[in-house]
C-alpha cells in the first residue's frame, strides 16, 4: 500500500517528462538534407581557413567573408541560421540522429578528398613528360 503513491508520482513524472518534449521545428531538414549542408559546412570552414592563411586578412574582413558564405550555403538550402539551428538542437537532444549524420558527413568528406587527391595525380601525370616529350 505504501508504494502506491511513490508509484503514481513516478508514473506522473514520466508522463510530464514526455509532454514535455520539443516540437520538431519547422522546416523539418530531413536527414539527407543536414548531410549535404553539414559537409558544405565543412567544406566553407575549409575554404575560409585557407584564405585566412593565404591572405593574412584581418579579423573583420574574416568575420564578413564567414557571414557572406554561410548566408549563401543556408539560402542555397532554403533556410535560415536559426532554422539551421533549432534542427541541430532537436537532433541532438531529441532524436539522437546526429552521429549517423555526421557519420555520413565523413564519409563524404573522405570520399571528396580522395576524389581531390586522384584528381592531384592525374594532373602531375600529364604535366610530367614523356619520353617521347623529351628532345634528345
Amino acid at each position: 500500500m505504501r508504494f502506491r503513491p511513490i508509484f503514481a508520482l513516478f508514473i506522473v513524472l514520466i508522463l510530464s517528462s514526455c509532454s514535455e518534449r520539443a516540437q520538431k521545428p519547422k522546416p523539418f531538414l530531413s536527414e539527407k538534407q543536414m548531410v549535404k549542408l553539414i559537409t558544405e559546412m565543412h567544406l566553407t570552414e575549409v575554404a575560409l581557413k585557407q584564405l585566412q592563411d593565404k591572405n593574412r586578412h584581418n579579423l573583420d574582413s574574416m568575420r564578413l567573408y564567414t557571414n557572406v558564405a554561410y548566408s549563401e550555403l543556408f539560402e542555397k538550402y532554403g533556410v535560415d541560421k536559426e532554422t539551421f539551428e533549432a534542427n541541430l538542437y532537436y537532433r541532438v537532444y531529441y532524436s539522437r540522429d546526429m552521429e549517423k549524420i555526421y557519420t555520413k558527413v565523413h564519409k563524404n568528406l573522405h570520399l571528396l578528398d580522395s576524389l581531390n587527391r586522384q584528381a592531384e595525380v592525374i594532373s602531375a601525370k600529364e604535366e610530367m613528360p614523356t619520353s617521347k616529350s623529351i628532345e634528345r
